[in-house]
């Protein structure tokens, strides 16, 4: 009984560690070093493989606001808590069919919005920015970096807006057209992709449209990042509001 015991005792250790390196990966503890292959075929890739998870934990990091919470990237619905400095409590962001409806605590009801997010987030629109992606034109890899623990490598792309919006599906097109605010010229943006071809992070310009985006003192570009920090979690049915129009 104990040769058969020690027997096993392998394969139990093996499939402990699979399962813990499963839920390791899950919360964005990867550290596999980023994914592999050609540039190209990594970016190409990447959008898609990240819609498909399904949905995931999210956080915003814009020059104005901040926001976190859980989305579904497929049918760009969500719930969100957002912050801002000078604001007392945080607000409320459901987002339902890729529109906003945001709600301040003190307020009586939601507010629709012509966006999934409201302008302090503008440029972190968890939905668009991963379509966005798909206008690459142009790719340079600046190495290894680490996105709330997960392994990654960050890719500075060149973004054509014609190419982003004929590339992503149908059905997506709206939202990103609206972000791109009929804008024409090409324009950088920063992606960080996983070994499993998920994106982590995106980084976006604030304001799409200067042919120069505007930068701070310190000669960085303003930018939204989203943060994409676990995917596959539970997210809760977010039917819109019926609010009056913003």
């Amino acid at each position: 009984m104990n040769g058969t015991a020690e027997y096993f005792r392998p394969f139990r250790v093996a499939a402990i560690l699979v399962l813990f390196l499963l839920v390791v990966a899950a919360c964005g503890g990867d550290k596999s070093g980023g994914p592999t292959g050609a540039p190209e075929d990594v970016v190409t890739r990447a959008p898609d493989v990240t819609l498909g998870a399904g949905t995931a934990r999210i956080k915003i990091n814009s020059p104005s606001a901040t926001a976190s919470g859980v989305v579904d990237l497929r049918n760009e619905s969500g719930r969100l808590s957002v912050s801002a400095p000078g604001v007392p409590k945080p607000a409320v962001l459901l987002i339902s069919g890729g529109t906003g409806y945001v709600k301040q605590v003190t307020d009586a009801g939601f507010v629709r919005l012509d966006a999934a997010v409201p302008e302090v987030l503008r440029g972190g629109d968890p939905f668009a920015d991963i379509d966005l992606v798909r206008g690459t034109v142009h790719i340079l890899s600046d190495g290894g970096n680490e996105v709330d623990g997960a392994s990654t490598l960050r890719y500075t792309l060149t973004i054509d807006p014609q190419q982003a919006v004929s590339t992503t599906p149908p059905a997506r097109q709206a939202e990103l057209r609206a972000v791109l605010e009929n804008r024409t010229a090409l324009f950088p943006i920063d992606v960080w992709i996983d070994s499993t071809l998920h994106i982590r992070r995106v980084q976006v310009p604030t304001d799409l449209i200067p042919t120069t985006p505007p930068t701070r003192v310190d000669r960085l570009p303003v930018a939204s990042d989203v943060d994409y920090l676990a995917f596959g979690v539970p997210v809760g049915p977010t039917p819109a509001p019926s609010p009056a129009r913003a």
